[in-house]
C-alpha cells in the first residue's frame, strides 16, 4: 500500500507541514512522489482517503507503541464517482469537482487531527474511467495526494483482512462479501488465509446506470433486475465455494441492511454486529420496492442517502446468500480502510524488506517453500512466474547476479532494500513473455505483469514492476514509451538504474549455463569495472553485457569496464 508522500508538487496552502513524509533514499537532487517513505515513529496518527464510486470516505487513526490503533475520526461524502464513469466511461468536471472539494476538506480534518501520514486509494470508478490518469494528476497537481488505484482482488484481500481480524475469525472457514458501488468482492477465507479472491464488475451505482425503474419499481422491472444480478453472480459461485462457518458482509450498504433488519449481536472481539437472515433481507426489499423513492428516503432517514441503492445492493447480498445456500449473514464488520491500516502496520513495522527479498532468494531454490514462509507478494510473485513456466535456472542465476550487482553499487546507486526486491522480482518475471511468443518477448512480459492479479501490490509497484520487464532487453526507454513518459523524474532515474542492473545480470547469463559465479565493482573515478568471476570463457556474455549495459552506465553517469578471472569450478 502506497505511502502518500508530498514531494515535487505544489500542494493546496493549507496543507499541513506535518503530514509530508521525508524522502526515502534515492537519487540526491530529485525530489519527486515515491512509492515508500522513511518508516513514522510511534506512536503516529495515520489517516485513509478511500475514493469508492459511491462515497469518498476519511478513517483517521491512531497507532500506539504496541502496534494497536483506535479510530479517532472518519468521515464521508457521497460524490458518485462511478454514475458518470458506468454511464459515460469517463469523470465529468461536475463530478471532479464534487470529489476535489470532498478530499480538500478531508485534509482539513487531517490538519486539525495532526495526521503524519495520508493513504489515499480509489476502486472501481477510478479503475475504469477513460480518463482516470488526468484526473489523478489533477488531485496530485491542485493538492498534491498521489492517488493509488488498486485492483479488484487486492480490494478484496484487504477487505476481507480487516473483516476477519475484526470479527476475530482467525480458525476455520469464512466468507467475506464486500459490495461496493461499481463493483463486488468475494473473498473465501481458511484459518485466516485468503484461499479464492473473485472481483465482479457488479454493484449498485453500476446497475443504477444500466437498468431504468419506475418510481416505485413494477414487479417485472424487479424480477429482470434480480436476473441480471443472478445471471453475473452463479458462473462465479455455484459450486465453486465449500459452505462457509461464517459469511460477512462489509460495506455501507451491509451496515444500512444490519441496522434495519438485523438482530444485534458481538463478535468474539466484542465488536458489535448485526445478524441478517435471509428471510428478514428479502422482507425489508420487499417492502422497500413498494416505496417510491422520496417515500424511501423519509422512511430511512439517516440512511437517506442510500434510498436509491440500497435496492440493487441488497439484491447483490440476497442472491448471493441463495447460490451459496446461506441463512445468516453477519454485518458491522471492519472493511477496507481497516485493511489497509493492517497492510501499513505489516508493511512498515512488522515486514522487514531485506529479509523480504532475502527470502525470495532463497525460495527460488526450493518449490515447496514459499507457501510457508513468503509474504503475499513474494507468493504472488513465485506463482506468476511460474504459472507462465519461467526457466528457472537461468532466472534463479539471473536474480543472484542481479542481487549482486545492487548490493555492490549500493553505495553509488541510493536506492534502498525494498528496491532490491523489486529488481530480483523483476529478474523472476523477465521472460515470462515466451509463454506468448518469442518474438517481442520482453512486450509480452509487460503485458502479463500489467494484467495479472498481484496481491499485495499497489498500481504504482505493478507499473514499475512492468516497466522493468519490458526494458530488460535491448530496447531502451525513452519518450516513445507512454508509460514511462508519464513517471516522475525520479521514478524514471530509479526505472533506469533497477533496468539497467537487470539487463547486465540477464547478459551475464546469456547462453543460461550459469558459468558467473561472482560480480564485483570497482568504482573510480571516471568509470566502473565490474570483475567478473567465470567458470570458463564467458565472450558471449560479455559481449551480450556490452550491448546491454548502456542503459545502466548512462544511469550511473560513467562507463562501465568488464574484467573477466577464469576461476576452478570448485572454488
Amino acid at each position: 500500500m502506497s505511502i502518500l508522500i508530498l514531494k515535487g508538487v505544489e500542494p493546496m496552502n493549507d496543507l499541513p507541514a506535518n503530514i509530508i513524509s521525508q524522502p526515502s533514499s534515492s537519487l540526491p537532487g530529485h525530489e519527486e512522489t515515491t512509492i515508500l517513505s522513511t518508516r513514522p515513529a510511534l506512536p503516529t496518527k495515520v489517516a485513509v482517503i478511500d475514493l469508492g464510486s459511491n462515497s469518498a470516505h476519511l478513517m483517521v487513526v491512531q497507532i500506539w507503541e504496541d502496534f494497536t490503533h483506535t479510530t479517532i475520526h472518519e468521515e464521508r461524502a457521497q460524490i458518485r464517482l462511478g454514475l458518470p464513469v458506468f454511464g459515460q466511461g469517463a469523470i465529468d468536471s461536475t463530478t471532479q469537482l464534487r470529489g476535489m472539494a470532498a478530499i480538500r476538506k478531508f485534509l482539513v480534518s487531517c490538519q486539525n487531527h495532526e495526521v503524519e501520514t495520508i493513504l489515499t486509494v480509489a476502486t472501481s470508478a477510478l479503475r475504469e474511467a477513460e480518463n482516470s490518469r488526468d484526473v489523478i494528476e489533477r488531485i496530485k497537481n491542485e493538492i498534491g495526494l498521489e492517488v493509488n488505484i488498486i485492483s479488484g482482488r487486492e480490494e478484496g484481500r484487504l477487505t476481507s483482512m480487516a473483516a476477519i481480524h475484526s470479527l476475530g475469525l482467525l480458525k476455520g472457514t469464512a466468507m467475506v462479501i464486500d459490495v461496493g458501488g461499481g463493483s463486488t468482492e468475494f473473498a473465501f477465507i481458511e484459518d485466516s488465509v485468503p484461499k479464492n479472491l473473485i472481483s465482479l464488475q457488479l454493484g449498485p451505482v453500476r446497475i443504477l446506470q444500466q437498468t431504468s425503474l419506475k418510481d416505485p419499481p413494477e414487479q417485472e422491472e424487479l424480477k429482470h433486475l434480480y436476473q441480471v444480478i443472478r445471471k453475473a453472480l452463479v458462473p462465479v459461485l455455484r459450486g465453486k465455494f465449500p459452505k462457509p462457518d461464517w459469511t460477512a458482509g462489509t460495506s455501507g450498504t451491509a451496515l444500512v441492511l444490519g441496522e434495519l433488519c438485523g438482530t444485534r449481536d458481538r463478535a468474539a472481539t466484542s465488536l458489535e454486529t448485526r445478524i441478517i437472515l435471509k428471510a428478514s433481507l428479502r422482507n425489508l426489499l420487499e417492502r422497500l420496492a413498494e416505496m417510491n423513492l422520496e417515500k424511501r428516503r423519509e422512511w430511512l432517514g439517516p440512511f437517506s442517502e442510500r434510498a436509491d441503492t440500497l435496492i440493487p445492493g441488497g439484491m447483490i447480498f440476497l442472491c448471493a446468500m441463495e447460490e451459496l445456500g446461506l441463512e445468516t449473514l453477519v454485518t458491522g464488520a471492519k472493511a477496507l480502510r481497516a485493511g489497509i491500516i493492517l497492510d501499513f502496520l505489516e508493511r512498515e513495522f512488522h515486514a522487514d524488506a531485506l529479509r523480504r527479498s532475502n527470502c525470495l532468494f532463497h525460495a527460488t531454490a526450493n518449490e515447496g517453500l514459499f507457501e510457508e514462509t513468503l509474504d503475499v507478494r513474494s507468493q504472488n510473485i513465485l506463482q506468476l512466474a511460474r504459472r507462465y513456466g519461467y526457466e528457472v535456472k537461468h532466472c534463479n542465476k539471473t536474480l543472484d547476479l542481479a542481487e549482486q550487482i545492487f548490493e555492490e553499487l549500493r553505495p553509488r546507486h541510493w536506492l534502498g532494500d525494498e528496491d532490491r526486491f523489486y529488481v530480483e522480482s523483476a529478474a523472476l518475471l523477465h521472460d515470462i513473455g515466451y509463454h506468448i511468443n518469442t518474438t517481442r518477448h520482453h512486450h509480452h512480459s509487460e503485458y502479463l505483469v500489467l494484467n495479472s492479479d498481484m496481491e499485495g501490490f499497489h498500481q504504482m509497484e505493478i507499473r514499475l514492476l512492468a516497466l522493468l520487464v519490458r526494458f530488460h532487453s535491448h530496447e531502451l526507454p525513452g519518450p516513445h514509451h507512454s508509460e514511462y513518459a508519464a513517471l516522475p523524474d525520479r521514478m524514471r532515474r530509479r526505472i533506469d538504474i533497477l533496468a539497467g542492473i537487470l539487463r547486465v545480470a540477464d547478459a551475464l547469463d546469456f547462453t543460461h549455463q550459469s558459468l558467473v559465479k561472482t560480480v564485483k565493482v570497482q568504482a573510480g573515478p571516471n568509470k566502473l569495472v565490474f570483475h567478473v568471476q567465470a567458470l570458463e570463457p564467458i565472450d558471449l556474455e560479455i559481449q551480450e553485457a556490452l550491448a546491454k549495459g548502456n542503459l545502466l552506465s548512462q544511469a550511473m553517469g560513467m562507463p562501465i569496464e568488464y574484467q573477466v578471472e577464469i576461476i576452478d569450478g570448485a572454488d
